[in-house]
């Protein structure tokens, strides 16, 4: 019996340090955003893992928006950050609220270059010198 235990925990251990390690592989910078988001065949658990990664829901919002993803589809996302009070005995999350879903999905669609990355903007024409 002490084998099996000994085995179980050791198991946990494995498997919780093999989260905690594609936890941080995420990129949460706009390009990393923008790839996820682009290739995603389920968003909201594509949103749930950056949120997870330490990405900025405002950015998530704005950087779909400059994706070219539909308003309604950005709003029936649950956009929450998870949070553990001091204790540890009490988690909360906090959800982006309609129309602050609306205020950063503006932000991207209006400034769409701020929100995507380089390659996706196309190549930077030169200027002409006079």
């Amino acid at each position: 019996m002490k084998k099996f235990l000994k085995l179980a925990v050791a198991g946990l251990l494995i498997a919780g340090g093999t989260s905690v390690a594609v936890a941080e592989g995420v990129d949460v910078s706009v390009d990393g955003i923008f790839t996820a988001l682009s290739s995603s065949t389920n968003l909201q658990a594509t949103v749930d893992n950056l949120v997870a990664s330490g990405a900025n829901p405002q950015a998530i919002v704005s950087v779909a928006a400059a994706a070219g993803i539909p308003l309604n589809t950005v709003k029936e996302l649950q956009v929450c950050k998870n949070s553990a009070s001091a204790d540890a005995n009490v988690l909360g999350a906090s959800c982006m609220r309609q129309s602050s879903i609306t205020t950063a999905y503006a932000a991207g669609a209006n400034d769409p270059m701020k929100f995507l990355p380089a390659s996706a903007a196309g190549k930077v024409k030169k200027q002409e010198t006079k």
